[in-house]
């Protein structure tokens, strides 16, 4: 994916002349694509994972000390927590939190976790169930997967940063959760983008 910025046209068609060498298709894109497209995929996530690492610093724990956050996708949300906060603040804020597309996404992840966690705490069983089902259908729901879309919890727990607990307490996952009732209010399925997982070339 190649996006023409604030560049000459000389140095655009330089760029263009060395992607080139990789014999892929280049994608172009306006800045404005690219900041929705960015933030469809990558708006969302972030503010989950950036909400569990606020949250652990405020508990002040490491949450690899406690069983409840150890094994299976535990030890996913761990380490993809550990990745955003050990990487320069501008990358993902950049890309997601600061860009001008994902104001309204962080905004819905925001009163999506508060009405998930009202219906946890009011006991609203069949209402949370529809709901979260109803949300997981309209990203996932349509798409055809080769294996499971979840590894097992014997891979996952392969990447594990504490010792795995005999027993293992239970966990609402409401931060994973709420990511799919976001897109799902939004209207968004990521996988229609995901051209921006691919690197960027922006000029």
């Amino acid at each position: 994916m190649i996006t023409k910025h604030r560049a000459s046209e000389k140095s655009f068609r330089l760029v263009q002349n060395i992607l080139s060498c990789f014999n892929s298709t280049p994608v172009y894109l306006s800045a404005i694509e690219h900041d929705r497209i960015t933030a469809d995929v990558q708006a969302v996530t972030h503010a989950a994972f950036l909400s569990m690492g606020t949250a652990w610093c405020a508990n002040k724990q490491f949450p690899w000390e406690i069983s409840r956050y150890v094994g299976g996708i535990e030890n996913v949300k761990i380490n993809v927590t550990l990745r955003i906060y050990s990487s320069k603040w501008h990358v993902y804020a950049g890309l997601a939190i600061l860009n001008p597309s994902a104001k309204e996404q962080v905004r819905q992840y925001a009163e999506s976790v508060t009405e998930l966690f009202k219906l946890m705490l009011g006991g609203n069983r069949k209402e949370l169930e529809t709901r979260v089902k109803t949300a997981g259908q309209a990203v996932f729901g349509n798409r055809s997967w080769d294996n499971e879309l979840l590894l097992s919890d014997e891979v996952l727990d392969r990447f594990s940063l504490g010792k795995i607990p005999a027993q293992r307490q239970p966990n609402n996952n409401l931060s994973l959760l709420t990511i799919v009732d976001c897109w799902w209010t939004l209207a968004i399925v990521p996988y229609d983008n995901m051209i921006c997982s691919t690197p960027v070339g922006f000029v």
